[in-house]
């Protein structure tokens, strides 16, 4: 994620091997909701920020759950919802997934051109939180694996790797006050450069954050998505990224490409 990452404790836990972890790991927890709209399933996975399998709970609708040595992982069958619980502890991590078979490594998601979701999970007492609870930092990147802002700048990140996505997603905080939706649809064009960018992903030369609302007006035509890394003014000042505080974070694979 963009935005400034802080210190936590992570641990990485097999998620099937919950049975003799202490109740006070899901004191600070966030709730997660995995909706599958697409005609086929989907597998589902999670990595930490130790490219590890972190401590991640699957539940209802979240089927076969397994865990590889980087990630957690569970089979959402199409119209159905996977509800999982993440512990706040496993601070900056990454959600994607696959149509056939689970993703190993989410931290690997550029490189076999695998849309992102990135997450960061706080506990309630962190900044990020400010005050009201444990909470999580969302948004969804198709970055290609060698892209920078000056790359970006120069020629729309040519040969950097290709962008990385597969799947439509969009990303909400279930509840009010309203957060930011982030929507990242295809089908993969050349409208925002050789790199095969998708076509419906908000505006990557927008000067405001889809969601945010600059001047008391909304913004609707702007950056829904990270086409490149942002670190540098002005783009750094309007980053597509928001945080979900007590809430459910949901995750959305919408149909089409």
């Amino acid at each position: 994620m963009r935005f400034e990452i802080r210190a936590l404790a992570i641990r990485a836990l097999a998620p099937i091997a919950l049975a003799g972890l202490c109740a006070s790991a899901w004191s600070d927890s966030t709730q997660v909701k995995i909706a599958n709209h697409r005609s086929a399933a989907i597998y589902v996975s999670f990595s930490n920020a130790e490219q590890g399998a972190g401590t991640i709970s699957w539940g209802q609708g979240c089927l076969k759950p397994g865990v590889t040595a980087k990630a957690s992982y569970a089979r959402v069958k199409p119209g159905t919802t996977c509800v999982a619980n993440v512990a706040s502890t496993n601070g900056s991590s990454r959600f994607c997934a696959a149509a056939k078979a689970p993703p190993s490594n989410c931290w690997e998601a550029q490189a076999n051109h695998l849309t992102m979701v990135e997450t960061n999970f706080e506990p309630a007492s962190a900044p990020g939180c400010f005050g009201g609870g444990s909470c999580v930092w969302y948004d969804v990147s198709v970055i290609p694996s060698t892209c920078t802002d000056e790359a970006w700048r120069r020629d729309q990140c040519q040969g950097q790797g290709g962008a990385s996505y597969n799947l439509p997603v969009s990303l909400s905080c279930e509840g009010s006050p309203a957060m930011p939706t982030y929507t990242c649809r295809g089908p993969k064009t050349t409208k925002y450069g050789s790199q095969m960018y998708p076509s419906n992903c908000g505006n990557p030369y927008g000067t405001c954050a889809v969601g945010t609302s600059p001047n008391g007006h909304p913004c609707e035509d702007g950056v829904a998505a990270y086409f490149f890394p942002m670190f540098t003014p002005p783009e750094n000042a309007y980053q597509p990224n928001a945080v979900c505080i007590a809430r459910t974070l949901a995750i959305d694979f919408v149909s089409g490409k």
